[in-house]
């Protein structure tokens, strides 16, 4: 964006002469997809009176610099001057729509406001203007989004899908803010937000059944990228009448809900009301963790604030012994630490529950931690939020994070935060590899917009919006991730030299899936690191470790969970080096 804006000021000879012509006047830059991977930038200016139209149209070729050739055409009765530079060959095209300068690098767009001008379709949509009603305090500037073309545009940037952006294009039709600075490290947006009939059905529900907390935090762990949570007086309550308002306007939505949920019960022979709806308090949390050398799924987590933790397991056991007695799924239940880690083998369950916005937690593992369950894909990351949880370092503790949603209610419908750096970790396996080159290219100024906070409180048909942006000019990211690094003894895939004492202490062994028959870790250069086969996820038969050339290190059994029988150790030119009996 900024570059495109270099590039305009580039054409003109003195661009103090040609901001003196415009005057002070309201400037509007709006981006647009014109390709699959690619966006280009409208920009306009309201020159008002028809005096200074004239003085800008008459002078313009005056003010356009040597390295520059003016050509014009016509398109639809209108002038279009076409400014193209003979180095580059790239071209800036320009017209004057009644009393509006209006120039793009991309020329279609260009045509398409000349389309639109003159059979205007956006500026008659009723819930668009009523988001420029709500939205005209004259702050810093105004932002508008139109979350018809937001999936379309994230697919620039990300090579995987999102179930928050898919919820937030097909749900929400319009959102405005005007944003100012607080203090130069705090940008402050507030404005609102409208949606369809199915957003329209749900800002009633909420608007009725009030705010909810945001206390998952205090089970979040430290190194929590994305929060997204929705909070509510009782769940059972919001879900009821989201459905009694969306029949009204969509019954075969409902129609199709009732019949999977019917289906469902029928099958376990369980009572979602009973057995699930009915624990649920105030809060339900999405949340993704930025786990090192993770997959897209991996780092996920649903969090259901409970009333009672005693009724939620009980619920939940009930809902898993229907599942044991009608699938072939076997699980044993793991301890780790202190606590118990589960299985739900259900696929589409949250889906059917909350919406397509959870249909990526999929036959989840789950644990009960203080007031909550959370639920995950990844038995690792259940590990993460037992771990930081009894180590007392989740995101409530966090100071950082702490002194940042201060600027926020205790209370609202929707939450989302954003911890930018953890989420560009963590986001790089989706990634593109030009948005991964522009990122570590634009890092020293990006890295420093470190928090990102969204609230929505449910008013009337529209959702009152605040967002605030952190910014923080002494943040280093790096030295961060070095001191990561260092605090969890990450080494290279060259490893130390093999000692006697300490070649057949092996690290802990916790599988990415608990029902598989083996676990395999590897190296950067993609070849095993080591093997182990699994029996009820502890393992049990052979391991295998090898050096990063393929070479094997170390042979040895386990035996329910521990070493048995006699382990050897290699050089790594194959010559043994060391053996023990267990």
């Amino acid at each position: 964006m900024s570059a495109k804006l270099i590039a305009v000021e580039s054409v003109f000879k003195k661009q103090r002469d040609m901001l003196d012509m415009l005057g002070e006047r309201q400037f509007i830059m709006s981006a647009h997809l014109i390709a699959r991977d690619d966006f280009g930038f409208l920009y306009s200016v309201d020159l008002q009176k028809l005096a200074r139209l004239d003085l800008v149209k008459n002078n313009l070729n005056q003010l356009v610099n040597d390295g520059f050739k003016v050509t014009k055409r016509t398109y639809k009765g209108k002038e279009l001057l076409e400014i193209t530079s003979k180095e580059t060959f790239e071209t800036l095209t320009v017209s004057f729509i009644e009393n509006l300068l209006v120039a793009s690098y991309t020329h279609t767009l260009l045509e398409k406001s000349i389309d639109q001008y003159q059979t205007p379709v956006q500026g008659r949509d009723l819930q668009f203007l009523e988001i420029l009603r709500e939205v005209r305090q004259q702050d810093l500037f105004r932002l508008y989004v139109n979350h018809n073309y937001l999936q379309q545009f994230y697919t620039c940037f990300s090579n995987e899908s999102s179930s928050l952006i898919a919820a937030l294009s097909e749900h929400v039709t319009f959102s405005g803010f005007h944003v100012s600075v607080q203090n130069d490290e705090l940008l402050i947006a507030q404005g609102y937000a409208t949606g369809d009939a199915v957003l329209g059905s749900l800002i009633t529900a909420m608007d009725h059944a009030g705010t909810g907390s945001i206390d998952a935090t205090t089970i979040l762990p430290d190194e929590t990228a994305l929060y997204f949570c929705m909070g509510f007086d009782d769940f059972a309550g919001v879900h009821n009448t989201f459905y009694e308002l969306l029949e009204k306007q969509h019954p075969e939505l409902v129609t199709q809900y009732n019949t999977n949920r019917k289906t469902l019960e029928d099958f376990l022979k369980i009572d979602l009301q009973q057995d699930f709806y009915s624990w649920v308090d105030d809060e339900i949390a999405f949340a993704k963790a930025n786990i090192p050398n993770a997959t897209e799924k991996d780092g996920l987590a649903l969090i259901f604030k409970t009333k009672n933790t005693e009724d939620a397991i009980a619920g939940l056991d009930k809902i898993r012994g229907q599942i044991r007695k009608r699938t072939p799924a076997k699980f044993k239940t793991v301890a780790y630490r202190v606590y118990d880690i589960n299985y739900l083998d259900i696929k589409g369950f949250f889906k059917l529950i909350l919406g397509k916005l959870f249909k990526d937690i999929e036959k989840p593992y789950y644990v009960v931690l203080d007031d909550f369950v959370v639920f995950s894909n990844s038995p690792k990351t259940l590990k993460l939020y037992i771990d930081r949880y009894l180590d007392q370092k989740t995101l409530a503790q966090n100071d950082y994070y702490r002194d940042f949603v201060d600027h926020f209610s205790n209370s609202s419908n929707v939450f989302l935060y954003i911890n930018t750096n953890e989420l560009s970790d963590a986001a790089q396996p989706s990634l593109t590899l030009d948005t991964r080159g522009e990122l570590k290219k634009n890092e020293d100024f990006y890295t420093q917009f470190t928090q990102l906070g969204l609230e929505l409180k449910a008013n009337g048909n529209l959702f009152y919006s605040k967002l605030a942006i952190h910014y923080d000019a002494d943040y280093d990211a790096e030295a961060l991730r070095a001191e990561r690094r260092s605090q969890s003894g990450t080494t290279s895939d060259q490893d130390a030299v093999l000692a006697k004492d300490t070649v057949f202490t092996i690290p802990d062994i916790f599988p990415d899936d608990f029902t598989a028959a083996f676990y395999e870790k590897k190296y950067g250069n993609g070849k095993v690191r080591y093997k182990v086969y699994l029996r009820d996820a502890s393992p049990h038969g052979r391991f295998n470790e090898y050096y990063p050339d393929g070479a094997l290190k170390i042979s040895g059994r386990y035996k329910k969970g521990k070493q048995t029988g006699l382990w050897k150790a290699y050089e790594p030119d194959g010559e043994l080096f060391y053996k023990e009996r267990f």
